[in-house]
């Protein structure tokens, strides 16, 4: 018995047709899902990614910013620079000033509290932090700030963050450059304290970036910078020729006789330093034509007694550093 041949009909290539456009729109159904899938991962990634660069640049650009140097500001005009300030005055505050009869604290308050007396020269002491930033501190003496002492230095921010003698404000030198800003009639005097050459490089090298990265460089016409040896005048001259310097003698073996108070006279007067200063017990009223006649200036300091210092400064003294005197002190 032969076999029949088999001849599709027409309804059976519609079928085929149809369960192939079927197969073909599965996968393409199956297709678009999983790229789907893939395309909301990957988009989802790139949200991610996006976002993460966008946080990097942006703390990028905040850095960027903190660390941005600011044009320098100008010295505003009729601003009197330190000379004119400090000749105008017979009272330089010791440590930034007394306060609550306590001295040595170069706190905001005592500076605040002498100002509204009418002092406008104010002596400042310097330390460096353990990070090596330039604060105003006489020494690292136990009991002035809590954990802190000579074994014990306290970093920048620690410094800031202890109140001294727990109720007084700590001053930075950049928080002094601020002060000077918003005070424009006072004059500093530094007394940077450290002899050795790397600390003081350290030291004038912070101070300078300090003022730099505020753009307030203009500040230093309103310092006395205190000088303590010829060694110690070159060591700050490579960092820095500032426009005012005071010789002051008590690192400097000054022996008190008028030899030695002329030699002292003749390097100042060599060096373009504008004045001395000594230990008030030192001062001797026959060496007034010797400071004279070289158009130098003697300060002495500490000086707490009203009546010594007004006979001081009859002897030919221009002003006298004291932490408790107050220019009404020595009116009439």
């Amino acid at each position: 018995m032969s076999r029949k041949e088999f001849t599709p009909s027409v309804l059976f290539y519609k079928r085929m047709i149809a369960a192939t456009l079927a197969t073909v729109i599965l996968l393409l159904t199956v297709l678009n899902i999983v790229n789907g899938v893939r395309l909301h991962r990957a988009l989802g990634e790139l949200r991610e990614y996006e976002a993460a660069e966008g946080e990097r640049l942006a703390l990028e650009e905040a850095e960027r910013l903190r660390n941005a140097i600011p044009p320098e500001q100008e010295k505003p005009a009729g601003e009197a620079d330190a000379a004119q300030i400090l000749s105008a005055t017979s009272i330089i505050a010791h440590a930034m000033g007394g306060t609550d009869g306590v001295s040595g604290l170069n706190c905001l308050e005592g500076f605040e509290q002498n100002y509204a007396a009418g002092v406008r020269v104010f002596e400042a002491d310097f330390r460096l932090t353990s990070d090596g930033y330039v604060v105003l501190r006489h020494d690292w003496r136990v009991g002035w700030q809590e954990g802190v002492d000579e074994a014990n230095i306290p970093t920048l921010e620690e410094f800031l963050s202890r109140k001294v003698m727990t109720q007084y404000t700590p001053l930075s030198f950049t928080d002094l450059l601020k002060l000077m800003v918003r005070y424009p009639d006072i004059c500093i005097i530094t007394d940077t304290k450290f002899m050795e050459p790397e600390a003081v490089v350290q030291q004038f090298t912070q101070m300078l970036n300090d003022a730099k990265k505020l753009g307030l460089s203009y500040l230093f016409d309103r310092m006395y910078v205190q000088i303590y040896s010829p060694l110690h005048l070159n060591i700050v001259d490579t960092v820095h020729h500032f426009p005012h310097y005071i010789y002051t003698l008590y690192q400097d073996n000054f022996d008190g006789t008028e030899s030695s108070f002329r030699a002292k006279a003749d390097f100042a007067v060599e060096k373009g330093v504008e004045a001395i200063t000594m230990w008030d017990f030192q001062w001797n009223e026959a060496w007034r034509p010797i400071a004279e006649y070289r158009g130098l200036k003697v300060y002495v300091h500490t000086v707490n007694d009203r009546e010594a210092a007004r006979e001081l400064l009859l002897s030919g003294v221009s002003a006298v550093y004291t932490d408790e005197l107050l220019p009404s002190d020595l009116e009439g």
